[in-house]
């Protein structure tokens, strides 16, 4: 099973990830998305700082623990 652009996947928190770039390195950029496939902005606090990120960078093997959601 190849990781392709755009599948979206589900952790084992029942949060949503779509793959947004493929590396040859192995290391993945996921985006936090909905259940429509529209990308989370990323949360921040009253003082401006990031508290919840919506990229992530994810190695193959950990994207593969995840479970494949069919869109």
């Amino acid at each position: 099973m190849a990781i392709e652009k755009n599948q979206t996947y589900k952790t084992a928190t029942g949060s949503l990830l779509k793959v947004k770039t493929v590396r040859r390195s192995g290391m993945h950029t996921l985006e936090l998305v909905d259940e429509k496939g529209n990308p989370f902005p990323e949360r921040r606090n009253t003082a401006g700082h990031v508290i919840k990120k919506s990229e992530r960078i994810c190695s193959e093997e950990t994207i593969k623990s995840y479970k494949k959601v069919n869109n």
